[in-house]
């Protein structure tokens, strides 16, 4: 079985985590989602987009994009030469795998990278502090943490920073 390897910028955790922590500060689940480039096994994360409007939804146990925040999302993607590579979102307290929700309405494209961060991205965390899944097959599978470490590698490359207002 074929394994990918993601290149990530050094700084996309704090960018990240960044983008999550105003609805975690309110109790809410936060979002950010990561664009990049790569052919083969092996993607580079090289944009974290953070998503405002009518189109993103969040609360303390679920967030949703639109159809047409999707579509948008899709549109911005492509004027940056990027696909959608993956996404961070938090969860409260320790909570680190998919939720059921997660599972079965997340986005679910091969080697699509969906990691969970705890306390509503609230503290300072590391890649390493969180639950790191992939789409494989027909279902998501969590990574071990030798086996993250094995697959995700950071560069000294920066994240480029993209907010968009998404409609409903």
């Amino acid at each position: 079985m074929r394994q990918s390897h993601w290149a990530i910028p050094e700084d996309l955790m704090v960018e990240s985590l960044r983008t999550m922590r105003p609805h975690g500060a309110v109790g809410n689940e936060g979002l950010a989602l990561w664009l990049g480039t790569g052919s083969g096994t092996r993607a580079e994360i090289t944009h974290v987009v953070e998503v405002r409007g009518a189109g993103f939804r969040t609360s303390p146990l679920f967030m949703s994009l639109s159809m047409r925040a999707m579509a948008s999302l899709t549109e911005l993607a492509e004027r940056q030469g990027a696909y959608l590579v993956g996404q961070i979102h938090s969860h409260p307290g320790t909570l680190l795998n998919l939720s059921d929700l997660d599972e079965e309405h997340g986005i679910r494209i091969p080697d699509y990278l969906s990691v969970v961060c705890p306390y509503y991205a609230q503290r300072n965390s590391a890649l390493a502090d969180c639950g790191i899944h992939v789409f494989e097959g027909r279902r998501y599978r969590r990574l071990d943490r030798a086996e993250a470490e094995h697959r995700i590698t950071a560069t000294a490359s920066r994240v480029n920073k993209i907010c968009i207002e998404v409609p409903a």
